[in-house]
């Protein structure tokens, strides 16, 4: 944790309060709550036998762990607050085919659904990336939603996942904040591998 020593105290704070979420998750599953470290590249270390993903902002935070094998080969979670995107960060986020969709919405809703689709990348990065070990662009995701659950189209070859793959997901919102989550189902990994 040595990254989040020299965090401003928010940050820390944020970090602790979600590595408490953490271990009140394993509690749930019945299993005993570990301290879940940082690697290297600040992403959450599991014990062997678990999955988990982690996310957290300035009011709420989250976790969400599994058995590694049961259902799920991977997890991703992410919450922003339920608040608009800055506009400047639209061309950065957002690919051309996203851009023209959020045109089609009304003026007053685009930029609150870009911090949606911020958030879903956000999810299916860290659901792909204990998996591929790959850091994405946001241009390497295309995003469609559908109500409460949306689709995230790979650009280009991600590790095992083909330029096409699909991630799904679903969208919520709680105490004021964009919670979106993803996983990767045993059974798809099973095909991706043999």
């Amino acid at each position: 944790m040595k990254y989040v020593q020299q965090a401003v105290e928010r940050r820390k704070r944020e970090f602790h309060a979600a590595r408490a979420c953490a271990r009140l998750a394993m509690e749930l599953l019945g299993e005993l709550p570990v301290a879940i470290p940082a690697a290297p590249d600040r992403s959450p270390v599991w014990p062997a036998h678990l999955i988990g993903s982690i996310s957290h902002c300035a009011t709420f935070c989250l976790a969400a762990v599994a058995r590694k094998g049961e259902r799920h080969g991977a997890i991703g979670v992410d919450v922003e607050p339920a608040e608009d995107l800055p506009s400047e960060l639209l061309d950065a986020i957002c690919s051309p085919g996203e851009k023209a969709a959020l045109d089609d919405k009304l003026p007053e809703e685009r930029l609150l659904l870009a911090r949606i689709l911020f958030s879903a990348k956000e999810a299916v990065y860290k659901c792909q990336y204990p998996l591929t070990g790959t850091i994405l662009d946001f241009q390497d995701l295309e995003v469609t939603f559908a109500e409460t659950c949306f689709q995230a189209k790979l650009q280009r070859p991600v590790g095992m996942f083909g330029k096409g793959s699909i991630f799904e997901g679903r969208v919520a919102f709680a105490h004021g904040c964009i919670v979106t989550g993803v996983t990767v189902p045993v059974a798809r990994l099973g095909s991706l591998t043999a």
